[in-house]
């Protein structure tokens, strides 16, 4: 496996992101490419090197179609402004995303693009299903680790005029009601707001696999939970 530190600037956010591209092989012939918010933490807090790791020693057929874009925001304060729809980057991170990432990583690979996904946990999940949503035919699969969506995410995704052709990783935990935002200090209602967001998804026609845990909104949780997010993606 290969991992390289990227740096792009943007020209609609003005500012420059790093991101980590992670490739299982030397030669490409086509891609599976999925592409990580919060991608240092997924990094250093969930074990992504090694889970990616551990798939491939287990079935090494796929070594030569994975890439993982690990893409990060910056601290926590750019984080919600980039990933929550109040925040003030929010437009604009989707548009370096939609418009200058994806073509910056794809036209550098120059091989067939046969799925794209999104990974996220927490406010990741919701800036990747925000993403999704500009433009939902680009994309195969969308992989929501506790997304915290609000309800103007789901009355976006209710709203839509057709059906939605992704396949769905959404996992969250039964404890997650009580989580409190520490940047606006107010509750998120994780469970119950995935369990709405689950049923619109059924009704847009998506395969969703959803899975509820005993478990809190922690990193540990999404480390353990990643093996079967991946596999998902792959499979």
């Amino acid at each position: 496996m290969n991992l390289m530190k990227k740096t792009i600037y943007s020209e609609i956010q003005k500012k420059s992101y790093d991101y980590y591209l992670l490739t299982t092989s030397k030669t490409l012939e086509e891609a599976y490419i999925l592409y990580v918010q919060d991608g240092r933490n997924y990094l250093e807090l969930g074990s992504f090197e090694r889970t990616v790791r551990g798939i491939i020693e287990t079935d090494p057929k796929w070594a030569q179609k994975l890439v993982f874009v690990l893409i990060h925001p910056g601290g926590s304060q750019e984080r919600w402004n980039s990933y929550h729809r109040q925040g003030s980057a929010f437009a604009g991170y989707i548009r370096f995303f939609t418009e200058e990432l994806i073509a910056d990583v794809e036209q550098r690979l120059n091989v067939p693009v046969v799925k794209r996904g999104l990974l996220g946990d927490s406010l990741g999940g919701n800036i990747s299903l925000n993403i999704a949503l500009t433009n939902p035919d680009q994309w195969t699969h969308l992989l929501l680790q506790s997304a915290a969506v609000s309800e103007a995410e789901i009355k976006a995704v209710e709203e839509l005029e057709w059906s939605l052709n992704w396949s769905i990783y959404q996992t969250v935990g039964i404890y997650e009601d009580e989580f409190i935002s520490p940047i606006t200090n107010t509750k998120l209602y994780l469970l119950t707001r995935n369990r709405k967001l689950f049923d619109v998804f059924k009704k847009k026609q998506a395969y969703v696999a959803y899975t509820e845990k005993e478990e809190e909104h922690l990193w540990t949780f999404w480390q353990k939970d990643l093996t079967n997010a991946l596999r998902f993606f792959i499979y």
